[in-house]
């Protein structure tokens, strides 16, 4: 039997996948497959950073979304998504808890291994990097 912690948190933490997407507010809609597909208003998007420092990022139509909602909002009107999670139709690139790595759609991708101290990258477009000063040893 659940408590009313569990119960709680079941309406307040669910899994879709995101229907829309409007990066100029910064949020998307996500259906819920639990829910008899019910679609949820416009959720905002968590990010790590959003003050002096910014880190920006809007998941794709597709993907598997992580989502919380207010406990006290009894119509799941106020809610953010909190990150994407890979699943067997959408695995992980690589398997390495040594290496980070951003993959684009276009193939691009950039990849550090600490265990090998590397950073690869490859794009396949022009690059463009400005500095003061560039080294390169």
């Amino acid at each position: 039997m659940a408590t009313d912690v569990e119960r709680a948190l079941r309406g307040m933490v669910r899994t879709g996948t995101v229907s829309a997407v409007y990066p100029k507010t910064d949020t998307v809609r996500v259906v819920f497959d639990d829910k008899d597909n019910t679609t949820s208003p416009e959720l905002h998007v968590l990010h790590r950073f959003s003050g002096k420092n910014k880190d920006y990022w809007m998941p794709d139509l597709g993907d598997q979304v992580l989502c919380i909602f207010n406990n006290n909002d009894k119509n799941f009107s106020t809610g953010w998504v909190l990150g994407s999670y890979f699943t067997e139709k959408q695995p992980p690139q690589v398997a390495s808890a040594d290496i980070m790595r951003i993959d684009f759609a276009d193939g691009s991708y950039i990849e550090v291994n600490r265990a090998a101290g590397s950073l690869q990258v490859n794009f396949t477009g022009p690059v463009t990097i400005n500095g003061s000063t560039i080294h390169l040893n």
